[in-house]
């Protein structure tokens, strides 16, 4: 029979777990009302994410139907366009059928890319989101770009880049299509094409933009075929100089093309205050279409000396002959004054401060055209041009320096030689020809130093600097103790050949082609020989840059020393940042 004190203790345990199994229904109550509240937390921070995630996704498709790939943007055009579509993003808001919820483009803030480059932009926005009292915050980085991209590379082409030999590049480079790599320079000597000197492979010092990792190929030397890289025994860093890292996808239909004649006709508009654009068009159209004949741009030189402040001119006034007799004081009075006038004419090249268009084909001597300079308002300020109606020349003839500090259109050809120092960007619709020359870009004040744009819609030649010449010390922080360099960036829309062979190439600035761009470089001096160059090569492991026959050193300054001149593009790109989480707040 079951005692008093036992049933005490039974009483007590069941009291016992009546209490346990009371705290454990609490807390498993109070758990689930906890867990109910967070999930419900949870789910509107979820959603205010998602909310702000649409917000920006919707900000980001704006900007692209409004800017990608809209055609023929003239820079200076850009920063209009970027405040209208600001101040539309600022009224966008998204749409949602969740209650208690809004969102909208809390901020926009615009930066330059990069030192320099003026035609490039990022967008910083904003997007806030707020779903039954908790906010979410998210930005993301947009760039809007109408600057051409051939300026972004030491070199490069939009279809294959071919590098035959020892080049030395500092800087970016980009293929549109396949980079081809041989370790064997080809040239030209006394009329044979054929010829080719087995040599070091290149080495860069930059990133190299291509199409796919397979786009790099390099040349079988028995097959005499090109195979991707990744199937021979041959590195990068053997090939190229660099590693891995420095390989860059950049899908070709994403780069930013210029049009030339486009550009051209651009400036020939706002040299001359033109408002008929169709004028130009027509008058440039015409006269590209009628290639070879005699006074083709005739039409286009009408148009334009009707422009606003256009002065015209065909060439100077005819020389005065001193006249036989010394003591004839009335012959003597006319040749003095047609000399004043003749000397006049020159002289007003020495400071211009309005669009002049030469009719005909001009050469700037050195001796009577001793200089081309505008003012800098002119230049920079109020865009005006050089305009010449013919082939353009600059040759100096003598001892002083040629100072060319002017933005010219050429409608015919352009040949350059002998030492010339420069701040000019050229548009020229024919060929240009550099032979022999020195293009050193004009110092500043500061110690900054200028240089040339030459765009060119025929082919670019830059024939024999410094043939065979010793190669000498390069560099790159002192142009001015090192041999002949150019301080010039060129463009070309055909095929580009370029030797640093038995010439030497020395380039601060950088050379893009629309065609093949093919380069062929050995290493040091090199000699005139009766059947063949005589080289004397270096085989070092790596290419001692002071030995390159070939080298191009890029320049970053081009976006702002000629910005007023640069061409416009064929299309805006607009390139989406990723998102990132700005904070997290519980109102």
């Amino acid at each position: 029979m079951e005692s008093g004190k036992e049933r005490g203790y039974a009483l007590v345990l069941v009291l016992f777990m009546i209490l346990l199994l009371t705290i454990l229904g609490t807390a498993v109550v109070s758990s689930t009302l906890g867990g109910a509240t967070r999930a419900e937390t949870r789910e509107n921070d979820v959603q205010s994410l998602h909310l702000a995630e649409k917000m920006l996704n919707e900000a980001a498709s704006y900007l692209v139907t409004k800017y990608n790939g809209r055609e023929d943007i003239a820079p200076e055009e850009l920063s209009q366009l970027m405040q209208a579509g600001i101040d539309e993003l600022q009224r966008l808001t998204t749409s949602t059928d969740l209650p208690g919820a809004s969102g909208k483009i809390t901020a926009v803030t615009t930066e330059q890319v990069s030192v320099g480059d003026q035609t490039s932009y990022k967008l910083n926005l904003t997007a806030e989101a707020v779903v039954h009292g908790v906010t979410r915050r998210l930005t993301q980085q947009i760039t809007i770009g109408a600057y051409p991209d051939f300026l972004n590379y030491a070199f490069g082409s939009e279809n294959d880049v071919i590098i035959n030999g020892a080049a030395y590049g500092m800087g970016n480079i980009y293929a549109g299509h396949d980079f081809l790599i041989d370790n064997t320079a080809k040239y030209i000597y006394n009329n044979d094409p054929d010829k080719t000197k087995d040599t070091k492979y290149p080495f860069f010092d930059g990133n190299i933009y291509i199409q796919n990792m397979d786009s790099i190929k390099v040349r079988d030397k028995i097959t005499g075929n090109y195979q991707p890289y990744s199937r021979t025994d041959l590195t990068l860093q053997q090939i190229l100089g660099v590693d891995n890292s420095k390989i860059q996808l950049r899908d070709q239909k994403k780069f930013i093309s210029i049009n030339v004649t486009e550009s051209f006709i651009d400036k020939a508009q706002e040299a001359t205050n033109i408002t008929d654009r169709n004028s130009i068009k027509a008058a440039v159209d015409y006269a590209l279409a009628h290639s070879g004949e005699t006074g083709r741009f005739n039409n286009l030189a009408a148009v334009l000396k009707n422009g606003s402040g256009v002065t015209l001119t065909s060439g100077p006034p005819e020389k005065p002959t001193l006249p036989t007799d010394l003591d004839d004081t009335a012959a003597m009075d006319a040749y003095n004054e047609a000399l004043k006038e003749y000397d006049a004419y020159f002289m007003q090249f020495n400071s211009l401060s309005s669009t002049v268009l030469f009719n005909g084909n001009l050469k700037l001597d050195g001796l009577d055209y001793r200089s081309l300079i505008f003012t800098d308002s002119a230049k920079q300020d109020n865009h005006k041009w050089l305009i010449v109606n013919g082939d353009l020349t600059i040759s100096n003839y003598s001892s002083d320096p040629l100072v060319v500090k002017a933005n010219i259109l050429v409608t015919g050809n352009v040949f350059i030689s002998d030492s010339v120092q420069v701040d000019s960007t050229v548009f020229a619709l024919g060929s240009t020809t550099i032979e022999d020359a020195q293009i050193k870009g004009i110092k500043t004040d500061k110690g900054e130093r200028k240089q040339l744009i030459m765009i060119s819609k025929g082919p670019v030649l830059v024939n024999k600097v410094d043939s065979f010449q010793d190669y000498g010390i390069y560099n790159p922080k002192d142009d001015d103790k090192s041999p002949k360099i150019l301080d010039a960036f060129f463009y070309t829309d055909e095929d580009a050949e370029l030797y640093g062979v038995g010439s030497i190439f020395w380039l601060r600035g950088g050379f893009f082609s629309k065609g093949d761009l093919t380069i062929n470089a050995v290493l040091g001096k090199a000699s005139e020989g009766a059947s063949d160059i005589m080289f004397d090569a270096r085989l070092q492991s790596t290419i001692p840059i002071n030995e390159s026959r070939f080298i191009i050193n890029y320049d970053y300054d081009f976006f702002e020393n000629q910005y007023e001149g640069l061409p416009r593009v064929k299309k805006l790109s607009v390139i989406v940042g990723k998102k990132q989480l700005v904070s997290s707040t519980e109102s």
